[in-house]
């Protein structure tokens, strides 16, 4: 989707001043079925429709919340004013993959409280990811859920994620810019909404776009920003 196309969307999905914080009605829900588990390794693989350009960037957004209900999720900024120039709502670590990380391009990133989603620690890279070639599509990486909360007890007690990915060509700061911003993210604009994902993660499960019909194909001009297809596997360790 493209700032301006829409001036519905482009007030649903509210800019960095509003936090936009999606509720019951905007976040998918899976089975309440929980099981004992450990320490979990995620896998997230994501799809688009051309090919991954380091020159662009793209986020996978966790808000570890253990809210069951969902109540708040990380959402893509669309519209001035930008904020950190990707992302809004409500998150509190994130993957981000372009040429500006280090050595691969996949970075690990925890949101320091109290800053307005402003400053970042590098926490490094993932346990294992996928080298994305000149023609690759696809970004796959695994982390440990210990990498984002270095405690095992305290990681052993997250149930609840909330998770977006977003795709943009640019992340703008200045409140004054008003070029246009391609932005891609999980849900269909049609809807009027970004939409996020409520995971519960203390059991294995794999969940697919297909699954959960969040993504639909062609809600982005740039095809090498249209996400197609993703896909998130957690695994007790």
């Amino acid at each position: 989707m493209q700032v301006g196309a829409s001036r519905a969307f482009a007030r649903a999905v509210r800019a960095w001043s509003g936090l936009l914080l999606l509720g019951c009605s905007a976040c998918a829900r899976f089975p309440d079925t929980p099981t004992a588990g450990g320490v979990r390794r995620i896998v997230v693989e994501v799809q688009v429709a051309g090919r991954i350009r380091p020159d662009y960037h793209y986020f996978v957004l966790f808000n570890l919340s253990n809210d069951s209900t969902g109540q708040a999720g990380p959402v893509p900024v669309v519209a001035p004013p930008w904020g950190n120039g990707f992302a809004a709502g409500a998150f509190t670590h994130f993957m981000r993959f372009d040429n500006l990380q280090p050595a691969g391009g996949y970075a690990l990133y925890r949101v320091q409280p109290n800053t307005n989603l402003s400053v970042f620690q590098y926490l490094g890279a993932p346990r294992f990811s996928e080298p994305v070639g000149a023609e690759s599509s696809r970004l796959r990486f695994e982390f440990d859920l210990t990498q984002l909360i270095p405690d095992p007890n305290d990681a052993a007690q997250m149930q609840f994620i909330q998770f977006n990915i977003i795709a943009t060509d640019r992340i703008p700061i200045d409140p004054n810019d008003l070029a246009p911003k391609v932005v891609d993210a999980l849900g269909d604009p049609a809807l009027g909404v970004s939409q996020y994902l409520n995971l519960r993660i203390d059991q294995n499960r794999i969940v697919r776009n297909a699954e959960t019909n969040l993504e639909p194909r062609g809600d982005a001009p740039d095809p090498d920003l249209d996400i197609v297809d993703w896909r998130v596997e957690v695994r007790a360790l």
